[in-house]
This record gives C-alpha cells, sequence and structure tokens, in this order.
C-alpha cells in the first residue's frame, strides 16, 4: 500500500551502511562522536502495538521483536562507533516511544557500565545538553515544543553553560525530513530519518522527503 517494502532488516541495513559511509567521509578521527537516539526508534510502546498515546501502529514485526531486536541494532550501532573514537550516548525520547525508550537507555547504560569508551546519559528529561568546549547542544525529539521555542529553553534550562558558551546548536528529529534554521541565537538542525513509509505517511502524502542519516562535524572552539 505503501508503495516499498520495509521490515526490521532493512532497517538494519540502512543504519548500519548509512554510518559507515558517514564514518568513510570522516577526514580525521574525531575527539569524541556524540549520538543523538532514542527518537521513536521503537516506534511502538507496548504490547498492543501503539505508541505512548494509544495510536495503532504498521508494524513489521511483533512488539516484542522490535524491543529486542532495536536494543541489539542499538548496540551493534554504538559498537561500530566506538572503533573510531569515544561515544557519549544521549537520548531524544520520541512520542511514539517515550515509556520504552527508557528500557534501552537503562539497558545501554547497563552494557557500558565499565566501558570508559562509551558513556551512556541517563537523564529522564525530554530535553538534555551537553557542553562541548565553546558549543552547547541541546538535543530532543521535536514533539510538543515548537522549534522558534528551544532557543529560549536552553537559555533557561542551562542557563549556565549557555553563558560559558558562544555557540548554540539544537538537534531534533520528529519531522523525518531535512532542515536548519538559525532563530535567537541558535543553529537548529531538523535531522532526517531512515525509517520507511508506513500507511499513514503514505495516505497523507508524507513521501516527498528523502531518508538519510546525516552526522554534524562541530569544532571544540569555532
Amino acid at each position: 500500500e505503501t508503495g516499498e517494502g520495509y521490515n526490521l532488516e532493512t532497517a538494519q541495513y540502512r543504519l548500519m551502511l548509512q554510518t559507515s559511509n558517514l564514518i568513510d567521509r570522516l577526514p580525521g578521527r574525531p575527539e569524541k562522536i556524540i549520538i543523538g537516539t532514542g527518537s521513536d526508534w521503537f516506534h511502538v510502546d507496548n504490547d498492543l502495538g501503539t505508541t505512548t498515546k494509544g495510536t495503532p501502529q504498521d508494524m513489521a514485526g511483533s512488539p516484542a521483536q522490535i524491543l529486542r531486536d532495536g536494543a541489539h541494532l542499538a548496540r551493534q550501532h554504538i559498537e561500530m562507533l566506538a572503533k573510531v573514537a569515544p561515544v557519549e550516548v544521549v537520548f531524544m525520547r520520541g512520542n511514539h516511544d517515550r515509556h520504552t525508550s527508557l528500557s534501552l537507555m537503562m539497558y545501554l547504560s547497563a552494557v557500558y557500565e565499565n566501558n570508559p569508551q562509551v558513556t551512556v546519559s541517563t537523564g529522564l528529561e525530554l530535553r538534555q545538553y551537553v557542553k562541548w568546549g565553546n558549543n552547547l547542544l541541546g538535543f530532543t525529539h521535536g514533539d510538543g515544543v515548537r522549534s522558534s521555542n528551544l532557543p529560549a529553553l536552553m537559555a533557561t534550562e542551562s542557563r549556565e553553560d549557555w553563558g560559558d558558551t558562544e555557540h548554540h546548536t539544537w538537534f531534533h528529529g520528529h519531522l523525518h525530513h531535512q532542515q536548519m534554521v538559525e532563530r535567537g541565537g541558535c543553529m537548529i538542525i531538523q535531522l532526517p530519518s531512515l525509517a520507511g513509509e508506513d500507511r499513514y505517511h503514505a495516505r497523507h502524502g508524507y513521501t516527498m522527503a528523502r531518508a538519510g542519516l546525516c552526522a554534524h562535524m562541530i569544532d571544540k572552539e569555532l
């Protein structure tokens, strides 16, 4: 009905292939890699196959399969990146799997508890902040708050780091297409999605954005 096939194997193939492509484009070894993960990673939030609010979803497997295989894929993805540089995992809990993504957070924090190469943030806030040299980076899924309000929220919720840094950047997803805009002293980057189309997106015509995965190189001072 959507014009293309999409399943758990396709999801894994797309993520690992495009991550490998991004790694190959690196001009050198970065000091750190920050992964903003979660962001509707599991698509559904319970055994009924609905979102957190109860909206039924198309699925390529059972909710149990999605939870198990999704957790394994997240670990596989981190292992690939950890071979390049130390990794910091920051969660952007989505509106589809607000609660289940906590399971992923706790699973990864336990797996890497004694691994100095990987750090997992276990903050419960929906908006996470990372100070990186002269940069303050914000991470959130992107639902519930207008992007135009993100700069003011960063300045309020991370007031001290905002004042200590010159460059302020937000990363969010939710809308599946790529966009970059500067507003209120912040660069706001809307990230693309690698996901295939489900019936909801196909029927509403949300099919024009190209699936993709992007990485942003951030200079520690500049």
